[in-house]
């Protein structure tokens, strides 16, 4: 007989606030197909077999939008927490590990990225059964592109 699964959180953090893309809006609110970019990464939460809850970490100010427009308005049943994040991204990591309860493993994804799988998480999971720990990275796919005097491409 199989013993009861282990408790697994996820923590998505959405703290960020764009400044890099200088926009006015954070990039996990931008629209993807008609959905906020963060959408993704918490349907494939929501949908995973292997995820227990969700603790979702965002701006202070964004709090009340998030719970608003993006859980209730989507149906995140898994999302067990919606909470302030910090300064920095370890800050708002710290934030959400301090909201974690009763979890054996905890996964911690960037809401600003929304190709996350359920193979992925898998992946994931069984690597810090295997390690105690792991971070999962995609291949870097480079560009060059050559231009002549004029700067045509």
């Amino acid at each position: 007989m199989r013993g009861k699964k282990p408790r697994c959180t996820a923590i998505i953090l959405a703290a960020g606030s764009g400044s890099r893309m200088q926009s006015a809006v954070a990039k996990q609110f931008l629209p993807l197909k008609e959905r906020p970019l963060i959408w993704y990464a918490l349907h494939a939460v929501e949908e995973s077999r292997i995820i227990d809850d969700c603790i979702l970490v965002t701006a202070e100010q964004d709090i009340p939008y998030v719970r608003e427009e993006i859980v209730q308005k989507y149906g995140f049943t898994k999302v067990s927490a919606v909470i302030p994040g910090g300064k920095e991204r370890y800050d708002s990591v710290y934030a959400g590990l301090c909201e974690c309860r009763d979890c054996e493993y905890v996964l911690i994804h960037d809401g600003a990225r929304p190709f996350v799988t359920e193979e992925i998480l898998k992946r994931g999971l069984q690597k810090v059964k295997e390690t105690g720990a792991c971070v999962i990275g995609m291949p870097s796919k480079d560009t060059v592109k050559v231009a002549d005097e004029a700067d045509f491409v």
